[in-house]
């Protein structure tokens, strides 16, 4: 019988409920249901992990393994693809711009620059590339890469199973209520997030604002969001759930929202779109790249420095049944781009073509 292909794959933080985390743990079933061997590796495993994955210092190259980095960040273990004697793939994801982080959190700054910075020096690290955007390929292109390939970045259906949360969809389902689902920082640009609500508030007093995320990241810019609200007198509306992992919960949030609003300043792919595609929730997209890619006919585009017509277009079609039934339609047809068996067989198509 022919030796089984061993995959190592590395990332720098390996957590429960983090995008790049979940499709890690998708992406390691798939490779062994292929009759890979599969080894996870990370310089920070969360606890859940710990049983499953490795510290990065105990990978050891052979030369005739597969190393799969997930480069969304500068972390020590970059080291090791430099020394690396296996075949190497980066799995990008983007690195935030430096500059959402300024005055937030210096630590992430330092990193985002690094990592950054670092890309040209690993063009010829990396064997071959994996984007999940028109948008990544891009800047791999700009930065002197080639040999790249692309994948779905998914949602992973079996994790929800059919499953919500029963008290918490009894009172999600009687409230009008607009969806955030991320992490609440600079990059995703809650304050416009904020200003966009207010202007639909006006027009829709009753609706509320439900935004799912840590906001441990940075503080500072914690506190200008609670004086946004309290500015703008949305204390009553605005409601922060705090950091959801149990996919029950989540499921709940994304079912019964009216829509799911991202205006964020700056995304390399953007997991929670798919996911409220999956629910057959429409989306609120800022024009920003890739997001009208992500979307696709799904969402409505608006611009977020113009919340007053952002809010008129939510509004008239909050009101328009048959525009949010197109919508739907258009959900459910553009969810299944991003599904595991869409993943499996592309990856499947992949890893023929390069290992023949």
């Amino acid at each position: 019988m022919p030796t089984p292909l061993v995959v190592h794959i590395m990332t720098a933080t390996l957590a429960p409920g983090d995008a790049i985390g979940n499709y890690i743990m998708t992406l390691k079933g798939l490779l062994t249901e292929l009759g890979c061997r599969v080894r996870l590796y990370a310089d920070h495993v969360a606890p859940r992990y710990r049983l499953q994955a490795y510290p990065s210092a105990a990978y050891r190259p052979t030369g005739q393994d597969v190393l799969w980095y997930h480069y969304s960040i500068y972390a020590d273990n970059l080291a090791l693809v430099e020394s690396s004697t296996d075949y190497r793939i980066m799995d990008f994801h983007g690195v935030s711009p430096p500059r959402l982080f300024t005055d937030y959190n210096p630590h992430l700054e330092r990193l985002c620059r690094l990592g950054i910075d670092a890309l040209p020096r690993f063009r010829d690290h990396f064997d071959l590339c994996v984007v999940h955007s028109e948008y990544s390929r891009q800047v791999l292109q700009d930065h002197g890469f080639d040999h790249i390939e692309k994948l779905p970045l998914i949602v992973d259906a079996a994790r929800y199973d059919g499953r919500q949360d029963e008290v918490l969809s009894a009172w999600l389902s009687q409230l009008p209520y607009l969806l955030f689902v991320g992490r609440i920082v600079p990059q995703k640009d809650i304050l416009a997030l904020l200003d966009l609500f207010a202007h639909l508030c006006s027009r829709r007093p009753e609706v509320a604002l439900l935004l799912v995320g840590g906001r441990d990241l940075a503080p500072a810019y914690q506190r200008e969001i609670d004086l946004a609200v309290e500015r703008m007198e949305l204390d009553r509306c605005v409601l922060f759930a705090g950091h959801v992992a149990d996919p029950a919960l989540l499921a709940s949030f994304f079912r019964y929202a009216r829509f799911t609003v991202v205006t964020s300043e700056w995304e390399s792919f953007c997991v929670p779109l798919v996911e409220s595609m999956f629910f057959e929730t429409p989306v609120v997209i800022h024009r920003v790249p890739p997001l009208p890619e992500v979307a696709g006919d799904a969402g409505l585009v608006i611009d977020k420095h113009d919340p007053g017509a952002a809010a008129e277009l939510i509004d008239a079609t909050w009101a328009d049944d048959h525009a949010r039934a197109r919508l739907q339609r258009a959900c459910r047809r553009r969810a299944r781009h991003f599904t595991t068996d869409s993943l499996r067989a592309q990856l499947l198509e992949m890893l023929r073509r390069v290992f023949a």
